[in-house]
């Protein structure tokens, strides 16, 4: 057998014995990284390349690291040190691979932040900063919770190193700048190691500010919030103190004798007998939440006025040589932040901004989020939209600051999984102070607009691929996430194209799908993407951007459902048919996400996502365009 049959095959030769790529990618992808780690180290150097897959290499990765702590503590030096060095090749292996392919996804920068932590651990700062600074070229922007995460090693990094100056100047845009960071638990660290830096910086004044910012930031970590308030009354030296001293404001005062009494009175044996400790805590969080989330403006994240660790008054930042817009005070802008995407949260958010910008129809809406998803907005005449890394963005110059980067709606969805009941159009609206009766008469079909040379477009694409006249189904093949992606895709789409033209779209370049009648769509612009969806005659997706831009333009749509609750997210589609096999599997839905395996299985995949056949979806969607092609028929009898 040549070399070539063999690779063809699936197999590469290693000295010990043959290694199936398939299996090795399934077990990385089932999580089985002890596995898939001792089957890569038995594979020649040079053939890894042929092995390289995302998860295969974050799997090995690791596993490696845990492996490494287990010979650090047995006192396994040498083995230690040839594991260390299999690891850095393997994180050099996975940096290339992606280069080569131009895509870096999201197991690329969570390996490269765990081997960054490991090598803070065993004191290579050195090494740490290259491989944070390989994270930052390849793109960990795009994940806005893993940068946070990796500025905040930087910062411990620079620390540790003695650049204390730098880690300063990090650290202080973060807690500066709160919407850059999606993870509130991160808070409570960026916090306590700023407030470190601060006094080496000889800034005691914005250190005490810090120390009661620790405690007033909503976030349920109570061992954090203990380290916050020993630290204070390490600070101020009694708690008596605290409370008397005319430079802290009474509600932080108040703030610190809730907890300082918590932790003072929760280790006593009847204080805990009696669930009083849970209750006051519970209390505790909840006043929390109200200052953050509830409360009147001199204290909410929307305060118009200065903020605790500022000495000066609001301010108005000049935008391109000119004032901002609305500076008079009763015309000040609204800001709404947003660090990450996704497509389909942001077409959520819009019918909340549409209802905000008629309570308020004399201030603009600065809507602060990544550049790369200013196209969703594109002609929507509700927002201005503002880069969100722009430096001159102060929260201070806004009438009101609603940060969505701490999600509203993933919030509520977490305290009331698996009985979610309100779909995020409503969280989202709720979350801009839309209530009551103007919620419930409020238009919550998400706002999308084409252009008109968009249209022309789509119209040219389908005279030129001879698509009219022919009754077209857009499919978009993946989610964001694989735990909500359909295994079955690969069939229902040669089901479909037996009768009907198939539309795939994806980001990236689609891989197989080689039927008669389907045209790959991973080339263009995402608008021109949408404008050429939006001529067909049906969508299918999973829970993803396609089902909620069917429901901005009320297009006929089949989605696919598992985890999340397809009924509570197309509540507001009338023309959206969700599938799911509740009926079959009383877990669904759970509401996991993709670091939460599947309790059925512990694996990434979603079983009730593989338990939809694709008969099923292919019969459905016959009776859709059937009830579709009477629809018509009876309009234009009428």
């Amino acid at each position: 057998m040549s070399a070539n049959s063999v690779f063809e095959s699936g197999f590469m030769l290693t000295a010990e014995r043959a290694v199936d790529q398939k299996e090795l990618r399934y077990m990385a992808f089932t999580g089985q990284y002890e596995k898939v780690h001792a089957l890569f180290k038995r594979i020649a150097p040079e053939d890894r390349p042929h092995y390289a897959n995302e998860y295969v290499l974050s799997e090995v990765i690791y596993a490696g690291i845990r492996k490494l702590h287990k010979l650090l503590a047995e006192a396994e030096e040498q083995a230690a040190d040839t594991e260390k060095a299999f690891i850095d090749a393997v994180v050099a292996l996975f940096i290339d691979t992606c280069r080569s392919s131009k895509s870096a996804p999201r197991e690329l920068f969570q390996a490269l932040l765990n081997w960054c932590q490991e090598l803070y651990d065993l004191s290579l700062p050195d090494e740490a900063l290259a491989i944070i600074e390989q994270a930052q070229h390849l793109g960990i922007d795009k994940f806005p919770d893993l940068q946070a995460c990796l500025l905040l090693k930087q910062a411990m990094v620079l620390n540790a190193a003695g650049h204390i100056a730098g880690a300063h100047q990090l650290l202080a845009r973060l807690a500066e700048k709160p919407y850059l960071v999606s993870d509130r638990n991160l808070l409570p660290d960026i916090l306590f190691n700023l407030g470190k830096t601060a006094l080496m910086t000889g800034e005691v004044r914005y250190y005490k500010t810090l120390l009661f910012r620790g405690l007033r930031y909503f976030y349920t970590g109570m061992e954090a919030r203990r380290v916050f308030c020993e630290q204070i009354l390490k600070t101020y030296r009694k708690g008596w103190q605290v409370l008397l001293s005319g430079e802290i404001r009474i509600p932080d005062r108040l703030l610190f004798a809730l907890h300082w009494l918590y932790f003072k009175f929760s280790p006593w044996r009847i204080f805990r007998g009696t669930g009083l400790a849970q209750l006051f805590r519970l209390a505790l969080l909840g006043y929390v939440y109200i200052l953050n989330y509830f409360s009147t403006p001199a204290v909410r994240p929307g305060s118009s006025r200065q903020s605790p660790a500022s000495g000066s008054q609001p301010r108005f930042t000049l935008r391109n040589g000119r004032p901002a817009a609305g500076t008079k005070l009763g015309q000040r802008p609204l800001l709404v932040t947003r660090t990450m995407g996704g497509i389909g949260d942001l077409l959520m958010m819009t019918p909340g901004l549409h209802a905000l910008k008629q309570r308020h129809p004399g201030r603009e809406i600065h809507l602060a989020i990544p550049r790369r998803y200013f196209s969703v907005f594109q002609h929507n005449p509700d927002v201005t939209l503002l880069e969100i890394e722009d430096e001159q963005i102060d929260r201070r110059d806004y009438y009101r600051w609603f940060n969505f980067s701490d999600c509203p709606a993933a919030r509520v969805e977490a305290l009331t999984a698996p009985k979610v009941k309100k779909n995020r159009i409503a969280l989202f609206a709720r979350a801009l102070g839309v209530r009551g009766r103007a919620l419930r008469r409020m238009d919550r079909r998400p706002r999308y607009f084409i252009s008109g040379e968009e249209q022309q477009f789509a119209e040219q694409f389908r005279r030129s691929h001879d698509l009219n006249g022919k009754t077209v189904i857009a499919v978009q093949i993946k989610a964001n996430e694989t735990y909500r992606d359909y295994p079955h895709m690969a069939q229902l789409v040669e089901l479909l194209a037996r009768q009907y033209t198939v539309l795939l779209f994806d980001g990236a370049p689609i891989e197989g799908f080689g039927y008669d009648n389907v045209f790959k769509i991973d080339h263009l612009p995402l608008r021109k993407s949408l404008a050429l969806a939006a001529t067909c005659n049906l969508i299918i997706a999973p829970d993803s951007a396609f089902v909620h831009f069917a429901g901005a333009l009320d297009i006929p749509c089949v989605a696919l459902y598992g985890p999340v609750d397809g009924k509570v997210r197309t509540a507001d589609y009338p023309n959206c048919t969700y599938i799911d096999v509740r009926r079959d599997l009383r877990c669904v839905p759970c509401w996991r996400n993709e670091q939460i395996p599947c309790k059925l299985t512990g694996m990434r995949g979603s079983i009730c996502m593989l338990e939809i056949q694709a008969g099923q979806v292919y019969q459905i969607v016959q009776q859709r365009l059937k009830q579709e092609r009477s629809d018509e028929t009876i309009q234009q009898s009428v």
